[in-house]
């Protein structure tokens, strides 16, 4: 019975079919022909049947020989499928693509990325993690996480995407109420709210000339997920700061206003991480490069 352990001697034995000799099997495998009889006799061996009738100038198939090359030449076929198959994976976007980023930036910029690189390269299926909290990458089985603020994992690359401030924002009642501050210390005794990432009591902001305030205000409320903490400042439940990216429409139609201007509590970095290794892969730089495509499309938003 043969088994895929046979394939050196099929390879041999469809040389020696197709050339119709022994001496022009060996010159092509650059065997000696003593090496190429012997692998053929130890495959019709394996095989229980003569597969080639030898004669003095040329060599026969047998019917049991014919059997078996159409076999091999099958065998040859997949290997071949398989290698080209392997060969465009090297070359094109493929495989599973997990991707690790925060509620807000989910819909605003990894959703229309994906959807136009899932479009793009149909060989590539792509999952979606979105947790406001940082996780361990190397744990989740992450491919390419797109975040804010510093990385910290230094046995991934960091690709710098763009830099964004954080403004003091109100809903319109409470920015009326507040109209009159024109900076941070004056906004000290007003209701707030945070993300309950921000741990500090103590909020420092940074303004014209370089000049720095710090107040620690009454947090009235606080989310754990961006969208959330959205909603919260929308709903007029206190005054805050989210990146800007965030805050884009709503401060243009009015539904957000922007208090003491010109200060901001801090710029935060928007950046991919990807690990060292597969920052080299087709996928994940077509990745990268369509995500800096999007910015670059959508400038208001991420380069304000």
């Amino acid at each position: 019975m043969l088994t895929t352990a046979d394939g050196p001697l099929l390879a041999v034995f469809s040389s020696v079919a197709r050339l119709g000799s022994f001496t022009a099997a060996a010159q092509a495998l650059k065997l000696s022909k003593s090496v190429v009889s012997e692998r053929v006799r130890q495959l019709e061996e394996r095989c229980g049947a003569r597969l080639l009738e030898r004669t003095t100038r040329r060599v026969r198939l047998t019917s049991a020989g014919t059997e078996v090359l159409e076999a091999a030449t099958r065998m040859d076929d997949a290997l071949g499928l398989v290698t080209r198959s392997l060969e465009v994976g090297r070359r094109e976007p493929s495989g599973v693509l997990r991707v690790s980023t925060t509620s807000d930036l989910g819909p605003l910029l990894v959703g229309p990325v994906v959807a136009r690189f899932v479009t793009a390269y149909p060989r590539v299926r792509v999952e979606i993690l979105s947790d406001d909290a940082p996780g361990e990458l190397l744990e989740s089985r992450v491919d390419v996480a797109v975040r804010l603020g510093a990385p910290k994992n230094s046995t991934f690359v960091s690709r710098k995407l763009a830099v964004l401030s954080e403004p003091i924002v109100a809903a319109p009642a409470l920015a009326v109420r507040w109209a009159q501050a024109t900076r941070p210390r004056d906004l000290a005794d007003a209701p707030w709210v945070r993300h309950s990432l921000v741990s500090s009591a103590t909020l420092r902001f940074g303004g014209p000339g370089g000049a720095t305030e710090e107040i620690s205000p009454a947090f009235r409320a606080e989310a754990n997920s961006g969208t959330t903490l959205l909603s919260l400042l929308l709903n007029g439940a206190g005054l805050g700061v989210l990146p800007h990216h965030a805050l884009r429409e709503h401060l243009h139609s009015g539904r957000l206003v922007q208090l003491c201007p010109g200060w901001i509590w801090k710029t935060v970095t928007l950046f991919a991480l990807v690990s060292s290794r597969a920052s080299l892969s087709p996928t994940h730089k077509a990745f990268i490069a369509m995500l800096q495509d999007q910015l670059a499309q959508d400038h208001s938003r991420w380069s304000p």
